[in-house]
């Protein structure tokens, strides 16, 4: 059954806010404080760079959406081109380290949240806790009629109260110890380390910035997508970056980034820069963290929505099996996609850590991002039916500064995991990147060996006819 154009502006916008603003809020900040080993300075930089570098890749994938409005993003492109061994390979890298990695992060970090309200020591209560939300949510698209749309909203306006309240407490509670403390200028010192400290922690506000192009995942369920898929994603980019720049700074304000430390490392790092200042009392400690949740609650949300349209329009491509087409009569959603895609997660979610699955997402949105751009040059070249939003000089200038945060993040996701390696002692983690890399490198062969199957299969039918 095909899907229905059934979303506007607002709810495309609402998607791309709610999927990008989520597990991002509590993991991110950690990590980019760690890899700019707490400078201030650095941690705000990082921000602002990732930002300059993310908005010309929404533009190109705007122009993308535009041209082809059908679900399946990157994917379907590809398919455009005709490069067909690259889009099945593009395809299930997709859903295996992305998609599924998505999801997995935003159960974890709101396991990590719930179980440092309820003060439990045993991290398999939070996998447990982000298990049980994920279906519920599950259970509430698949049959509730529009509840994938509207929900998308509401979600989003919930994100605003953990957000706004933060704010508030750095206003009223915040000084500025981060930016006279010692820690500015031990690394600033040195320009030649704080431009190798920026890499990993540029590279970690892409987990962040990610979820944006959610909106170019459902192009195909768009009303007017010539008209609302470029506002809704230059809006929701913009907002964003902004919104991760103040929020930066609020954090600095309410307490230094040595402080931001828990039980857990850098997992709930809002959490544990609240209660670990004086002169906030503990209950907009709580109030924060169970307003909070809402955050993660809308993201995974999000994440079933647009994240299961990819493996949809994998079935419709015969790279996956048709029955993964089927969808809901009421709500008109792909159930078995759905499911598939969060049994993948729950996977990650028993099998791995918080960081580990941060970091394969990454390294794989830096590889898959950078095929992304080639595709876009090629098509823009030589498809007719391409429909360019801008003019040559400026497209040029996009896909340079697209390229070059490519370059970085995935030259930084590795430094990370070095870095990682280093500070707690065990360097598996830094190998268990390249191999990830190798596994999804290895991988491309696998569509040649699918059509030589289904050619041995087509002539033994013929055969025995």
């Amino acid at each position: 059954m095909k899907l229905q154009r059934k979303y506007g502006f607002w709810q495309i916008l609402a998607l791309a806010i709610s999927a990008t603003l989520g597990s991002s809020i509590l993991v991110s900040f950690g990590q980019v404080a760690f890899q700019a080993q707490f400078n201030p300075i650095l941690i705000i930089i990082a921000w602002i760079l990732g930002g300059l570098l993310v908005l010309p890749e929404m533009l190109l994938l705007s122009e993308g959406a535009t041209s082809y409005p059908e679900n399946g993003t990157s994917y379907y492109w590809i398919k455009r081109a005709k490069w067909n061994a690259c889009s099945f390979w593009f395809g299930w890298i997709m859903v295996l380290f992305v998609s599924a990695t998505a999801i997995a992060t935003a159960c974890l970090a709101l396991g990590n949240i719930l179980i440092t309200l309820l003060k439990l020591d045993n991290q398999w209560y939070g996998k447990l806790f982000g298990i049980i939300i994920l279906l519920v949510l599950v259970i509430m698209q698949i049959f509730i009629k529009k509840s994938s749309g509207y929900s998308q909203i509401v979600f989003a306006l919930l994100k605003g109260f953990p957000i706004v309240l933060l704010l508030v407490i750095a206003m009223v509670y915040g000084n500025t110890a981060s930016f006279t403390d010692d820690t500015i200028n031990k690394n600033l010192s040195q320009i030649y380390l704080s431009s190798f400290l920026l890499l990993p922690a540029t590279a970690m506000t892409m987990f962040a910035y990610s979820g944006m192009e959610a909106i170019t995942y459902v192009s195909g369920e768009i009303i007017n997508p010539r008209k609302n898929i470029p506002r809704a994603m230059i809006t929701a980019t913009i907002a964003i970056v902004l919104l991760y720049i103040i929020l930066a700074i609020g954090l600095l304000t309410i307490n230094k980034p040595q402080n931001w430390l828990g039980p857990t490392g850098f997992n709930n790092v809002w959490y544990y820069a609240i209660s670990n200042n004086p002169t906030i009392p503990s209950f907009l400690n709580y109030l924060f963290s169970i307003l909070a949740i809402f955050i993660f609650v809308g993201s995974l949300n999000s994440f079933l929505v647009y994240h299961s349209r990819l493996i949809f329009k994998m079935s419709e491509e015969n790279d996956f099996f048709a029955f993964f087409q089927k969808t809901t009569k009421r709500t008109n959603m792909p159930y078995l996609a759905i499911l598939f895609l969060v049994v993948l997660a729950i996977i990650y979610i028993l099998w791995t850590s918080l960081f580990n699955v941060t970091n394969y997402f990454i390294i794989a949105v830096s590889v898959l991002k950078f095929i992304t751009m080639i595709t876009l040059i090629y098509l823009r070249q030589k498809d007719v039916k391409y429909q360019s939003l801008y003019r040559k000089p400026v497209f040029i200038i996009l896909v340079i500064l697209a390229l070059s945060l490519c370059t970085i993040t995935f030259i930084g996701s590795i430094l990370a995991m070095y870095y990682y390696a280093t500070v707690t002692a065990n360097m598996w983690e830094l190998w268990n990147c390249f191999i990830v890399l190798g596994i999804m490198l290895g991988g491309y062969p696998l569509y040649y060996l699918k059509k030589w199957l289904e050619t041995k299969c087509n002539a033994k039918k013929q055969r025995s006819q």
